[in-house]
């Protein structure tokens, strides 16, 4: 049962990589062990820490942070009676203890890009028996206790779920995108936002990611070709007439409108009935403002659905 246990964690920590260099991270060292510095570590049995591992450790450009992004990665395959609140606050300090001694270990620092920030560490939490609880999951993390730092650390908690969300959104940017992708970074101040092709941290977690996507059109039998941009966005929010609304509207704010040729709406739906009403609605909602909440109709004509690929869903359900 162990030896399947640990096959299982390995391919978890596989889908790691595979994932996050979709999102253009790259991985830097891998299933690493190193001695344990500070005397105030302790193991489960309360006797002093030796080692801690690391499963992956990956970096990309941060334009938030303006350098390298380091991030730890660390991935556990349980059932779910194993997913505790007291075991996820275990893993949670296990990360921050590993970032103490991990950020200035003296054979590591090979691996680290100039400057990187090493102060990040996102544990992949996978459930492996299909009884998977987002809202008792929810409710542990709510619950998990981080003792403050002189030196600001940042931990991201991701189960079943968000896994599920970040492989769709892979899949749909190998095959509707052709790993094309680019992440915009809209700026606070609305100036022109960059244009880079990774994703932030910040963003994997975010309810609407903005990207964009360039593609060369033919203008006729005979003509020319031009580049045609689409604005794509990840819409992970609760599925309504506000979110919706919401979602748009920051679009106008950024003035998306005009500067793109279509609109791509990739939508997360959990239920089959929310992709029913995502189909039936969406464009109506839109199309239903009034005033200064209006919209042209050549710019709801140039707007497609797309439903992203939930796992948990029948395929004629998505």
């Amino acid at each position: 049962m162990g030896e399947n246990a640990q096959k299982i964690g390995k391919k978890l920590e596989k889908l790691g990589v595979e994932l996050f260099e979709m999102f253009n991270w790259n991985k830097k060292m891998g299933d690493k062990e190193i001695k344990c510095s500070r005397a105030t570590h302790k193991n489960a049995e309360g006797k002093k820490k030796q080692t801690h591992g690391i499963d992956l450790y990956m970096e990309y450009e941060d334009p938030y942070i303006g350098g390298i992004q380091g991030v730890f990665i660390e991935c556990k395959n349980r059932k779910w009676d194993g997913i505790t609140k007291n075991a996820i606050q275990t893993w949670v300090n296990e990360e921050i203890n590993l970032i103490d001694c991990a950020r200035n270990n003296s054979e590591l620092q090979e691996f680290y890009g100039e400057g990187a920030d090493r102060n990040c560490a996102l544990l992949l939490i996978n459930c492996n028996d299909g009884r998977f609880d987002k809202n008792k999951f929810d409710e542990y993390l709510s619950q998990i206790k981080v003792k403050n730092k002189r030196t600001p650390y940042k931990i991201f908690i991701a189960g079943n779920h968000m896994i599920n969300r970040w492989d769709a959104v892979g899949r749909m940017i190998r095959e509707d995108y052709y790993s094309g992708l680019n992440v915009l970074y809209p700026s606070i101040n609305y100036s022109k936002p960059l244009v880079v092709n990774h994703w932030s941290i910040n963003q994997l977690f975010s309810k609407y990611i903005f990207c964009e996507y360039k593609q060369e059109v033919k203008m006729g039998v005979n003509g020319g070709t031009y580049i045609q941009k689409i604005l794509v966005v990840f819409f992970f929010d609760v599925i309504n007439a506000e979110s919706f609304k919401y979602m748009w509207s920051m679009c106008r704010a950024f003035q998306y409108e005009i500067q793109y040729d279509e609109f791509d709406i990739c939508f997360w739906a959990e239920k089959k009935e929310e992709s029913d009403y995502i189909k039936e609605n969406f464009i109506s909602i839109l199309a239903s403002g009034e005033g200064k909440d209006s919209i042209e109709k050549e710019v709801l004509e140039k707007i497609k659905i797309k439903v992203l690929l939930n796992r948990k869903l029948n395929v004629v359900d998505n």
